[in-house]
């Protein structure tokens, strides 16, 4: 998967997962600053990832979680990339 790819779905699953249809990826957007954002919705968007992508992540990759950013960086890490 490009960047560009991951970006787009990264983006669909923040929408639904803080029920929020019109947001848009920012990098240095915090996710605390996400309307909605609580640890309930917080813990549902990591499994809805591990499901998307077929990844498990590691209490220490979740823990360094704050940005939108931080997000994409750890989905890069884990997620083949594609042509």
């Amino acid at each position: 998967m490009n960047n560009k790819e991951l970006a787009t779905r990264l983006t669909s699953m923040l929408r639904e997962a803080f029920s929020r249809p019109t947001l848009e990826y920012r990098a240095r957007a915090q996710m605390r600053d996400i309307p909605g954002f609580d640890s309930v919705n917080f813990v549902m968007m990591i499994l809805a990832l591990e499901a998307a992508f077929d990844i498990q992540l590691r209490e220490d990759e979740v823990d360094s979680i704050f940005t939108m950013g931080d997000v994409f960086a750890l989905l890069r890490r884990n997620v083949p990339e594609t042509d």
